[in-house]
C-alpha cells in the first residue's frame, strides 16, 4: 500500500491515513497542550504520517514504527511552534490556518476525505520545498523562502541587500530544480491532490 501511495495513487494514501488515524489520535492524546486544539494536533500529526509514507524505505524499518516516530516528531514540532507563539495570541486555541492557510473542516463542511486531501497536499508541498532547498545555498534559500512568503522581487532585494538579477536568477534556478531534480511522482501527487 505504501509503495502505491509513493507512486502517486491518492486512494492508497487515503487508505493508509484511514488505517493509521486511530494511532495518530492515540499519539496526540499522550500530549497535553492547553494552548492547542486537539483537532489541530491531529492535523499536524497527520502531516507526519503523510511524510512518513513518502520518506519510508522498507529496507530500514517497519512502516508502523517509522510512521509512529514521524507522527510524534511532527507533533512535537507543532507544539513547540505553538508554545513559542502562544503569548502572542489572544485566545487559547490556534487554528491550523496560521500554519497551512487551510480552512477549518467544521466551518466549511469538508468531509474526512477532503481534510485528508488538504493535509496531504500541504505535506507534499512542504516536502517539495525541503527538497528544492537542498540544491540551494543559504542566500538562495532565503530568497526562495521570501518569494514563497509573497514578497516581491524589490522587497527581497532590499531586505537581503542583493541585486534584482540575483533574485530573478534564484527563482529561475528553483524552477529548473523543480523541473529536473524533483521526483515526478511526488509532483504528480501534489498536483493531483488539488
Amino acid at each position: 500500500m505504501v509503495s502505491l501511495a509513493q507512486a502517486g495513487l491518492k486512494e492508497a494514501l487515503e487508505l493508509i491515513v484511514e488505517r493509521y488515524y486511530p494511532m495518530v489520535c492515540r499519539i496526540c492524546s499522550k500530549y497535553y497542550a492547553p494552548w492547542a486544539e486537539f483537532e489541530d494536533m491531529v492535523q499536524s500529526a497527520l502531516v507526519g504520517l503523510i511524510k512518513a509514507v513518502y520518506y519510508y524505505q522498507p529496507d530500514k524499518s517497519g512502516f508502523t514504527s517509522f510512521a509512529w516516530r514521524n507522527v510524534e516528531s511532527e507533533l512535537k514540532s507543532f507544539l513547540t511552534f505553538l508554545n513559542r507563539k502562544k503569548n502572542k495570541l489572544l485566545t487559547d486555541a490556534v487554528s491550523m490556518d496560521l500554519l497551512a492557510s487551510s480552512e477549518d473542516s467544521e466551518e466549511t463542511g469538508y468531509s474526512f476525505e477532503d481534510t485528508v486531501r488538504s493535509t496531504a497536499r500541504n505535506a507534499l508541498g512542504e516536502m517539495i520545498i525541503e527538497r528544492v532547498k537542498n540544491f540551494l545555498n543559504e542566500l538562495e534559500a532565503d530568497i526562495f523562502q521570501m518569494w514563497l512568503d509573497g514578497f516581491s522581487y524589490e522587497e527581497i532585494q532590499t531586505t537581503l541587500n542583493v541585486n534584482f538579477k540575483k533574485v530573478d536568477n534564484t527563482i529561475q534556478k528553483v524552477r529548473r530544480i523543480v523541473k529536473e531534480k524533483i521526483d515526478p511522482a511526488l509532483l504528480n501527487s501534489f498536483f493531483s491532490e488539488g
